[in-house]
């Protein structure tokens, strides 16, 4: 049951409604809201939010904002004025922090010096957004939040706590098997020329996005949305194992075909890439999972096939984005004006967010190939942090990821987690190899990583709570 009705003192009814009026006041000053049902929508999503925090257990809160996160950015085209996905989140740490009846600690967070790192690395984006002034710029403090990672710091903090008990887990399993079978439903209506019949209908809309033709989802871009699927397809694959009914395993079993099929759809070479690489390089981690790797490569030859000779026209797209030669070209020019952003600013780099406005002036005419990627971020990620915050910011990332990455793998833990660090190593390659060919502003994507190791990483960040400590609460 995901509601448990427990009674609330007259005190915490009194807080919560101080806290949502602070909060909805909060939001209608900083939000673009120009109608009442824009704001009646807010205040409704605001009161569920409460009710969830009271009754709900963070691990619901913490999976459905992460769920939540596909629709990040593309809000407003489904009439709402701020992203279900914040409202979710915060009610979580909400819950947590004021020890809703919905929220039962049991363990304790252990600090380590990757904390340090990235909250070092959260302080050196925030000056340099300052420094170059963007802090007030929207579209930079959502970068900053979700791009470089500070809500996913947050939540690989927090994870442990959330997420402490199996019953947590499968929570975030459920809503993303569901959330796995919606991506998976719509990248299949879209790649077979069915787009018009996805929701949101901004999904159907050509003007909408980038790189319609192609499975975009609702994030509206087909490169995070292979990301997500990928990520759900990994979920669903631990839900396989993990869950001990027939059905629910057949179902499980359904959403990572339909998700890994979708990512055909995308069109995307980095996709195809990092799918491939990341689950053949997961599979051959286990003498278990080695056995397995030569059916699911047979499945996904079969299925490949089957979309090329049975889906209308998809074959030429297919022929036509292998032979594209525009997103090479404007790597190498991103690339080569980033190179030259770090030897000119090797310490600060240009500023957080201030790429493409500087980018013009570093970008050089190459023999081999014609100038083109004006305008649009670098598609590497260590690249393009290094670019705009230099090599110390860049190098707290990469080091904050790798030690975050390295205690959800390498660290002993409990026996029950093991097929989680297996979905770890799928997850982390993915996001490696999208990550050297995209600028990977997908808020899905990069929470979805962040918060799975930090449940794979639990025995290094925290400890159980003592029987004393428990008695005591």
């Amino acid at each position: 049951m995901i509601l448990r009705l427990r009674p609330v003192s007259v005190d915490l009814v009194v807080r919560l409604g101080l806290g949502m009026t602070a909060a909805s006041l909060l939001a209608y000053a900083l939000l673009d809201i120009e109608s009442a049902p824009q704001l009646a929508a807010l205040l409704i999503a605001l009161a569920g939010a409460c009710y969830l925090a009271v009754w709900a257990a963070p691990s619901w809160m913490f999976s459905l904002g992460l769920a939540m996160t596909v629709f990040s950015g593309n809000a407003d085209a489904i009439g709402l004025p701020i992203s279900p996905d914040r409202i979710l989140v915060v009610a979580g740490v909400g819950s947590m922090v004021l020890g809703l009846p919905g929220y039962e600690k049991r363990r304790s967070l252990v600090f380590r010096p990757l904390h340090a790192v990235l909250a070092a690395t959260a302080a050196v984006g925030t000056v340099s957004a300052f420094a170059a002034g963007t802090l007030a710029d929207q579209l930079a403090m959502f970068a900053l939040l979700d791009r470089l990672g500070l809500v996913p710091f947050l939540v690989f903090t927090l994870a442990p706590l959330v997420f402490s008990t199996k019953q947590d887990r499968n929570n975030l399993l459920v809503v993303l098997v569901g959330t796995g079978a919606y991506l998976g439903i719509t990248a299949l209506l879209e790649g077979t020329g069915n787009a018009q019949l996805a929701w949101p209908r901004y999904i159907g809309n050509p003007g909408y996005g980038s790189h319609f033709g192609r499975a975009r989802g609702p994030l509206a871009e087909p490169g995070g949305f292979g990301m997500a699927m990928y990520a759900c397809a990994v979920a669903s694959a631990i839900a396989f194992v993990t869950w001990e009914t027939r059905r629910s395993k057949r179902v499980a079993a359904a959403v990572a075909l339909l998700c890994m099929v979708g990512t055909i759809f995308t069109l995307t070479r980095a996709v195809w890439l990092a799918t491939a690489v990341a689950t053949v390089m997961a599979l051959l981690a286990t003498q278990r999972t080695r056995r397995v790797l030569l059916p699911i490569g047979m499945a996904a030859t079969v299925a490949l096939l089957a979309a090329l000779t049975f889906v209308p026209g998809f074959a030429d797209a297919v022929s036509e984005r292998s032979s594209d030669q525009r997103p090479l070209w404007d790597r190498f020019n991103t690339n080569r004006a980033a190179l030259a952003m770090i030897r000119e600013h090797p310490l600060t780099g240009v500023g957080w967010y201030s790429f493409e406005e500087e980018a013009p002036e570093y970008m050089e005419v190459s023999d081999s190939y014609p100038l083109t990627g004006v305008g649009i971020p670098v598609h590497n990620v260590p690249l393009g942090h290094a670019a705009e915050l230099g090599l110390v910011g860049a190098t707290l990332w990469l080091v904050g990821l790798g030690l975050a990455v390295g205690a959800a793998v390498l660290r002993p833990g409990y026996e029950e987690l093991d097929p989680w660090r297996l979905g770890m190593v799928a997850l982390f390659i993915h996001f490696a190899v999208i990550a050297s060919f995209a600028p990977l502003g997908y808020a899905f994507g990069n929470l979805m990583l962040w918060t799975w190791a930090g449940i794979t990483a639990m025995t290094h960040t925290s400890r159980p709570l003592t029987p004393e400590e428990l008695a005591a609460r």
